[in-house]
């Protein structure tokens, strides 16, 4: 895991992206958060582990806040795939008609 300050993470972000690495960055010396990257996580389970509680911790206290059951949000997330499967069906489709 490597180390870096606020304005250190803003100026080299790229750079800290395409290296694959987590990242702690810190503001006036006290952790701030933690950059993880998407693809080929390379970082200890503990670490993987904690910034998933913390997110899990987040999302579900917004959740609550704006007062959204687990149910709605698992009925918005099938409605999006029964939609976006209609939407690639109906491009393919459209696609094998017009090259015939």
């Amino acid at each position: 895991m490597e180390f870096a300050s606020v304005r250190e993470f803003k100026t080299h972000a790229s750079e800290f992206i395409r290296k694959k690495e987590a990242v702690m960055v810190f503001r006036s010396g006290k952790p701030a958060g933690v950059f993880i990257p998407w693809e080929d996580i390379n970082v200890e389970d503990e670490v993987r582990r904690a910034a998933l509680k913390a997110l899990t911790a987040k999302i579900a206290g917004e959740r609550v806040e704006k007062g959204i059951t687990e149910e709605e949000v698992l009925e918005d997330f099938a409605t999006f795939r029964n939609d976006r499967r209609r939407r690639e069906r109906g491009a393919f489709g459209a696609d094998r008609r017009e090259s015939k």
